[in-house]
């Protein structure tokens, strides 16, 4: 997928002039985008309007105007977006309110290196955590990683045919399989490759 430029974000005042539509069109692409995997986990799987929305947002909010901090969050929001074989995902770990965070990750310690999705019959696909972007809290009851899924051809080709897609957690405190992926989910994830 091509990488966002500086070009193709909106100034301060534009984007303030048009962010509840963008941010309503953003808000459709992460429900379409996102896998609930049992009730403490979910992934995001980002496109550039995902990243895009992220961005403007981490700009507004930090007043980030001097070209030179708006590249180098560029670059780091880049780092999200996926690439000629690989799906990249925002691994999100929640609980509920009554609960603690800290209690709930001690728990289930490692469970980025256990996710998986699967498309048709082939085999499993794990997500490697990505070294080059630090976990980070969200708010007090979730936390992020970010995870690339490695694609064979096969596997991107199948997945452009509407195979079915599974996702999942494989840890012994967390071991949940998702039902099949909705359709359009499958098929919003199919158009990364056709637009890399």
């Amino acid at each position: 997928m091509t990488e966002l430029k500086i070009a193709d974000l909106l100034s301060a005042e534009e984007y303030d002039k048009k962010r509840d539509g963008l941010l309503s069109i953003a808000n459709s692409d992460k429900e379409t985008r996102t896998i609930e995997i049992g009730k403490n986990v979910s992934l995001l799987f980002e496109n550039k309007s995902t990243v895009q929305s992220k961005l403007q947002e981490v700009l507004r909010s930090a007043n980030v105007t001097v070209n030179e901090e708006v590249q180098e969050k560029l670059s780091a929001f880049n780092l999200l977006l996926p690439n000629i074989d690989h799906l990249k995902a925002t691994m999100i770990i929640h609980c509920a309110k009554e609960e603690n965070l800290s209690v709930v990750i001690e728990d289930k310690d490692g469970i980025e290196k256990k996710a998986w999705i699967q498309i048709g019959e082939n085999e499993r696909v794990f997500g490697n955590s990505n070294s080059n972007i630090e976990s980070s809290i969200i708010e007090d009851h979730q936390i992020a990683f970010v995870l690339e899924f490695n694609l064979s051809n096969l596997m991107i080709k199948d997945l452009q045919a509407g195979m079915t897609l599974y996702a999942g957690i494989d840890h012994p405190k967390y071991n949940i399989r998702t039902k099949e992926i909705l359709k359009k989910t499958t098929t919003s994830l199919a158009k990364d490759f056709s637009s890399i």
